[in-house]
């Protein structure tokens, strides 16, 4: 089975791109097996980019990286 990397990255108090790379290096990490895991972690399917998922819920930013 295919295993990702979920990174939760945190928007509430981004106001600058620093602020973000900051968020980015400091964000929680979740391993998951699968996308319906993945999906289920992040509350909703991502969209798909070059280097796996992201998407935004909330005030929340997922990225999925896979991994295996």
């Amino acid at each position: 089975m295919t295993e990702y990397r979920v990174k939760k990255i945190n928007l509430n108090k981004i106001g600058s791109t620093e602020d973000y790379l900051n968020a980015v290096k400091n964000a929680s990490i979740h391993y998951c097996n699968g996308l319906k895991e993945v999906w289920n972690y992040c509350g909703g399917k991502l969209h798909r980019v070059n280097y796996g998922y992201c998407g935004i819920n909330g005030n929340i930013e997922y990225v999925a990286e896979r991994i295996k």
